[in-house]
């Protein structure tokens, strides 16, 4: 958001607002309304007092110019409010035609409207209107006139009988670049009548009495010029100033041998900046040291190939924050395009003061945009985690999150409470979705507009450090999810070349294409055939690696690297392409020279024979499977024929384990709400109740993790979320909703059927992180596509350990035919129990719907805290009965199977054979079911758990109640 510093001229009282009057008045003043985009009569408007608003079409971001008709979006910043985008009053409804909201035409690409804000906007009396806040807009709202920066228009209100004021009308902004010979127009106003003056560095260049000054600066001589007008109105006295410098003539001059782009530390007190800039005319630094203006000192010298900018800046405070832009051929402002943090003024003032403590303020009054933050000879952080290992590629299972969505307060110092719970349940690796600075605050993060720097809505730099040393204390890996496809109008790279005629990037962007090249690019797409673009992004990518110790990145849209024009032809895009296979290599290549084992994760979903080159080159590549396994959760006819086998690396003709399985992500629609709304219903295994849904992910999970390969899975999928990602915050379905924040549910932990899954992922990925039979490549699922039944075998030669995994994924108890691949006993691993297998031949075990069964050829320990205990005994209605954790404290769940409707009575005994307690639990279907029993007040020791059907059939579990 900018402040507009350009307005018209005042008109005299004395003439009448008649039409001939006005028109009058309008053609004196055409000049001015050529050049402003909002422009006021009066210059100075109070709130209580009519004003006219002038909108010029053909200025700031020049979208709506050659259309009509035009309306305006208005509100007010107020002494009420908390920061630029907190509009008040705001008296228009977006997308709706009003009499509010209604322009009238003056001219072409010149419209106006005449209010009193006050009355317009409804503002108490006690309530002080600081500024007219605008955007513009077409009928439907689909085309948005803004500043030049895409920021909101805003236009100052003064006090009624306010203090003497003044403004410069002519030049518009703050400063500009001039060379000899030029000639300046200046136009200025007052608020009063008086004597105006106007000043070059100080000497006076004309005077004038009453309310307007008209002159013409000729420029003479290099340097700084400081151009004042100052009114004088009895004993008050006031000053507006503009500069505009004249660059002096400097021989071209290479930068130093190892200058990188961005800022370099040279000293505890110096740096050397450096701007990728070609064809520009001149550059220079402004910033706190030379109070935000264009200064010979600080002009940039330009290398002989033209293309680079750079200076060195010595003096600086050690240790201190150091605040500064790039004014760019006299008029652009913007900050560096490799800052490390950056300052908002739009946005920055809503992030908590615990998430970023002393944040540096932005210097309001002095410049506008996105100013860049420099800090020299600040203390190197302190790395704990000297002996860490980075899990192997075969043992990630990836975390992915959206702190916005997954903590009351989110940021990292909050993140770092939930390492335990992260630990416990196996996880090896974190995927933070976006950090790096994007548009706004409450995003996904796929807005970025600058790669490098870290956005302060999650932490500073050293609380995001501090995560990732405690990670890696317990090797556990941090992935940073990185947006390289495309940059959004705030980056300085797009606003360095832009094509305003066409609200687009220029031809001669050396980042970006003027028009996308694939059909799903969003915001402005980057040319990764550009050597500039890659140079870029190569320095991103190492600062996040060296820096902050990242572990790798997972790259978005990873498909979109491409300069084969798709558009019109979707099918097309994902077609083998050498050119993009190369991009990757290199981007690869140079990651590895500076990390050997870093992670690169791609986002491709290209054709197989592109994934699995990029895999044999040693990336990974995201494989989705949601469609499959939620086809199979529901429980629907369909699930019979569905195939799950796309989640192995093998069956893609991948050489390698590269492909990362998942049934969710940040994109996918949450299985559980898909099993809860829309799943089979018929019969007793009512996929719509919560036991039944939840029963049918943990069958899932033990399909999908025991194939050998990396895993992921989004935030809360192991506690069964099941808020739709469509939900909106009134709690509302619809699509446009998608990106809106969602509810965060720790208390789902609290939940035992809900923890019963997270207990049972819990096992199961320590297990195959534990266990190498689960990085075996020898494994079969050829099995995974038969009908109701899906098996997996998997044996491991070198330490003869094999496993056989399967299911019942219909929706009645079923005979699976098992062909276990030795004979001996075989362990089921979450109960213990022992299954004795006498011949390689079919073994038929009879599984409930929705069960599944994990057979090890040796008896392997859950974790502590995990452990199921077997049953001792089942007749009657029963099937099987387990019971965790064991020892248990304050709850027990008991899991257990029906194989018919029956009434269950819960009866303990202690180990006399006393009854210590007995309840009706209820009516339950046949199939599997799972209580809670409160057990706080039980005393410590042994007891027998039985559960008795109403024909006196029994399912029995001793248990022991721990300290």
């Amino acid at each position: 958001m900018i402040k507009v510093n350009f307005v018209l001229r005042p008109v005299r009282k004395a003439i009448s607002h008649t039409w001939f009057g006005f028109w009058a008045i309008f053609f004196c003043l055409l000049p001015l309304l050529g050049i402003a985009q909002v422009a006021c009569d009066p210059v100075f408007p109070t709130a209580d007092g009519s004003v006219t608003i002038f909108f010029n079409a053909n200025e700031g971001n020049g979208a709506l110019k050659g259309i009509s008709p035009v309306y305006a979006h208005m509100g007010v910043i107020t002494d009420k409010s908390t920061g630029p985008s907190d509009w008040k009053y705001v008296a228009t409804t977006w997308a709706q035609a009003s009499a509010a909201s209604t322009m009238d035409f003056v001219s072409t690409n010149l419209w106006k409207k005449t209010i009193t804000p006050r009355t317009f906007f409804g503002v108490p009396v006690t309530e002080r209107i600081l500024k007219l806040a605008f955007v513009f807009r077409n009928a439907s709202g689909s085309i948005v006139g803004r500043a030049a920066d895409g920021g909101d228009i805003f236009y100052d209100v003064y006090p009624s009988n306010g203090p003497l004021q003044t403004r410069f009308l002519q030049p518009t902004g703050t400063s500009s670049l001039q060379k000899i010979g030029d000639q300046i127009v200046v136009k200025g106003a007052a608020s009063k009548s008086g004597e105006l003056l106007l000043l070059d560095n100080g000497q006076q260049v004309t005077s004038m009495m009453g309310q307007t000054l008209d002159a013409t600066l000729n420029v003479t001589a290099n340097g700084l010029h400081r151009i004042e007008l100052v009114a004088i109105a009895g004993a008050e006295r006031d000053t507006s100033t503009f500069v505009y410098v004249v660059p002096e003539t400097l021989a071209p001059q290479d930068p130093p041998a190892g200058t990188e782009l961005g800022a370099m530390e040279l000293s505890a007190t110096s740096a050397r900046l450096s701007l990728y800039a070609p064809n520009k005319k001149v550059v220079y630094v402004i910033g706190d040291f030379n109070d935000w203006k264009p200064n010979p000192t600080y002009q940039m010298r330009q290398s002989a190939d033209g293309k680079t900018w750079w200076l060195e800046l010595n003096n600086l405070p050690a240790g201190q924050v150091v605040r500064y832009q790039y004014l760019v051929d006299g008029t652009l402002r913007i900050a560096d395009p490799l800052s490390d943090l950056v300052l908002d003024p739009s946005n920055d003032n809503f992030i908590p003061a615990a998430t970023f403590p002393d944040r540096p303020a932005y210097p309001t009054g002095l410049t506008t945009g996105i100013v860049s933050v420099l800090e020299v000879g600040k203390p190197a952080f302190n790395w704990q985690a000297v002996n860490y290992q980075r899990p192997k590629k075969t043992d990630l299972v990836v975390y992915e999150t959206l702190l916005r969505d997954y903590l009351a307060r989110p940021n990292y110092q909050t993140l770092m409470d939930s390492l335990d719970y992260f630990e416990r349940l196996g996880v090896t690796a974190i995927q933070l979705m976006p950090v790096n600075e994007f548009d706004g605050n409450l995003s996904w993060g796929y807005n970025p507009a600058f790669h490098r720097a870290l956005d302060k809505y999650y932490g500073t730099p050293e609380a995001l450090k501090m995560l990732i040393d405690e990670c890696h204390k317990r090797n556990i890996a941090v992935i940073a999810d990185v947006v390289f496809n495309h940059v959004t109008g705030a980056s300085p790279l797009a606003q360095l070349y832009w094509d305003n005629a066409n609200n687009r990037p220029a031809a001669n962007n050396p980042w970006l294409n003027p028009a996308p090249t694939h059909e799903f690019n969003v915001f402005n797409d980057m040319n990764h055939e550009s050597q500039a673009t890659r140079a870029y992004v190569k320095n991103c990518l190492r600062r996040w690696l060296q820096a902050y110790r990242f572990d790798g990145f997972r790259f978005d849209l990873s498909k979109g690297f491409t300069q084969k024009n798709t558009l019109g032809s979707v099918s097309n895009w994902g077609q083998y392409d050498a050119s993009r296979i190369a991009i990757w290599k290199d981007y690869a290549s140079f990651m590895w020279s500076i990390d050997p084992s870093a992670y690169v994760i791609l986002e491709h979903f290209a054709d197989n024979t592109e994934e699995r080159d990029l895999s044999a080159n040693g990336m990974m590549l995201w494989g989705n499977v949601h469609f499959n396994f939620k086809e199979v959760a529901l429980g629907l006819s369909a699930a019979s024929t569905t195939s799950l086998e796309s989640s192995s690396y093998r069956n893609r003709g991948f050489s390698a384990p590269h492909l990362i399985g998942y049934m969710e992500s940040h994109d996918e629609e949450r299985i559980a709400y898909e099993c809860l709304n829309f799943g089979s219903n018929g019969g007793g295994h009512n996929v719509r109740t919560l036991p039944v849904a939840l029963r049918r992910i943990e069958m899932l999970n033990n399909l999908l993790y025991t194939v050998p390969g990396p895993k992921m899975f989004w935030q809360f999928g192991e506690l069964g979320y099941e808020f739709s990602i469509n939900r909106c915050e009134d709690g509302t379905i619809n699509n446009n909703c998608r990106l809106s924040p969602k509810p965060i549910r720790w208390d789902y932990y609290q939940d035992g059927l809900r923890r019963r899954l997270y207990n049972n992922l819990a096992a199961l990925l320590h297990l195959r992180k534990n266990l190498p039979l689960f990085e075996t490549a020898n494994f079969n699922t050829t099995r995974l596509a038969s009908g109701a039944t899906r098996i997996l075998y998997l044996t491991d030669n070198a330490s003869s350990d094999a496993a056989v995994v399967f299911a019942n994924v219909g929706t009645s108890n079923a005979s699976v035919q098992v062909n276990f691949p030795k004979t001996g006993w075989w362990y089921n691993y979450y109960t213990g129990d022992s299954l004795q297998v006498t011949t390689t031949g079919v073994t038929q075990v009879i599984l409930p719907a929705g069960g599944y069964r994990l057979y090890l050829s040796r008896r392997v320990a859950l974790p502590a805290g995990l452990q199921y205990t077997a049953t001792e005994s089942v007749s009657g209605a029963f099937d099987a009965l387990e019971a965790y954790p064991n020892p248990f404290q304050e709850r027990l769940l008991l899991d257990f199977t029906l194989r018919e409707n029956a009434d269950v009575q819960l009866e303990v005994f202690d180990l006399t054979g006393r009854l210590v307690h007995s309840s009706a639990l209820g009516h339950f279907p046949e199939g599997n079911q799972t209580i809670e029993v409160e057990t706080a007040n039980w005393a410590p020791g042994f007891y027998l758990i039985s559960l008795r059907d109403t024909n006196g059939g029994r399912a029995v579990r001793k248990m022991v109640r721990g300290e």
